[in-house]
């Protein structure tokens, strides 16, 4: 932005916030500069900070303050209500998508990244996933339900966009968790970005394995994934190290998929979860689990399944 020709870049503009330098210099912030501005400001409870904004006494600094006082953009639930159990993936699972009014301040540009969602024509969001992660960094759920349709999609690229997500900030909710799981089942051996998107969350105690798992399995038995490629993924989740997160996930998605007798493709996920369990040293009880061990035959699914019973006893 220019002013009192000094120009400031949007990227500082929370820095001058801080120092007040802005009021120092005489200088106002454009109004989609400063609105931008405030969506990437970090939520924050701490005394210090909140004080320090309520002696700014600019236009622009009463609106940070009072931004701040009152916690920022608000977060957003993505989940649908009931989506496990219902009939199809498609539309009772897609994620809510971000539907708040804006503040009737913001520039229309800036509102159109946070107020209700409208459709747009040809591959416009596709292009935007990775401008809106930059622009709301503290929502990344929202910007994963706004545009849940490419994120995670290879054909799309836009698994490239799944560490940024994992590396963003604010609630990782059922969208981020989607987007992921959508990842996993149309990656092609084992896609790095969704792998290192994985395992980012793991780290930092932000994923929700129990989502992940009864995402993946929901997915599977509605035929919107391909197993061979969620098992890749997990299997190269696994040779990371990372076996204790890749069991809490399978744990999750076993039981639904043991109870589809029609599901071809346990014996090579209860492979997998035998062997992470046998690294981890996981112990539990899965009543599905042991009721295919129990079966008669020799087929690699009750082979596996034993293997799994016997590694968790």
């Amino acid at each position: 932005m220019l002013n009192h020709g000094r120009h400031v870049a949007p990227e500082d503009i929370q820095q001058f916030f801080v120092a007040n330098a802005l009021e120092e210099l005489g200088t106002e912030p454009a109004p989609v500069d400063l609105a931008q501005a405030l969506l990437r400001v970090a939520p924050t409870g701490d005394a210090r900070t909140l004080h320090a904004a309520g002696e700014l006494r600019s236009e622009a600094g009463q609106r940070l303050a009072r931004w701040l006082r009152e916690g920022g953009l608000p977060h957003q639930d993505s989940e649908p209500e009931g989506w496990y159990h219902c009939q199809s993936m498609r539309p009772h699972g897609e994620p809510v998508r971000p539907g708040a009014a804006p503040d009737p301040s913001f520039p229309p540009v800036v509102a159109a990244l946070i107020g209700p969602y409208q459709e747009r024509p040809g591959n416009w969001a596709n292009a935007s996933a990775p401008f809106w992660v930059a622009q709301l960094p503290h929502h990344r759920d929202e910007v994963a339900a706004r545009d849940y349709q490419n994120i995670g999609s290879y054909w799309g690229q836009q698994t490239r966009v799944l560490p940024f997500l994992a590396e963003a900030d604010g609630p990782a909710g059922y969208a981020v968790h989607l987007a992921l799981a959508r990842g996993m089942a149309s990656s092609t051996h084992g896609d790095a970005p969704t792998v290192d998107a994985l395992l980012v969350l793991a780290a930092r105690g932000q994923l929700d394995a129990g989502l992940l798992g009864r995402l993946l399995d929901k997915l599977l038995r509605d035929g919107l994934s391909t197993a061979n490629r969620v098992a890749e993924s997990l299997r190269a989740a696994a040779d990371t190290g990372a076996y204790a997160t890749v069991w809490a996930v399978l744990e999750a998605a076993l039981p639904g998929l043991l109870r589809d007798t029609g599901f071809k493709y346990a014996a090579a996920f209860l492979s997998l979860a035998a062997e992470c369990a046998s690294r981890c040293g996981a112990k539990a009880e899965i009543a599905e689990v042991t009721a295919v061990a129990e079966r008669g035959g020799s087929t690699q699914t009750v082979k596996n399944a034993r293997l799994l019973r016997d590694a968790l006893r």
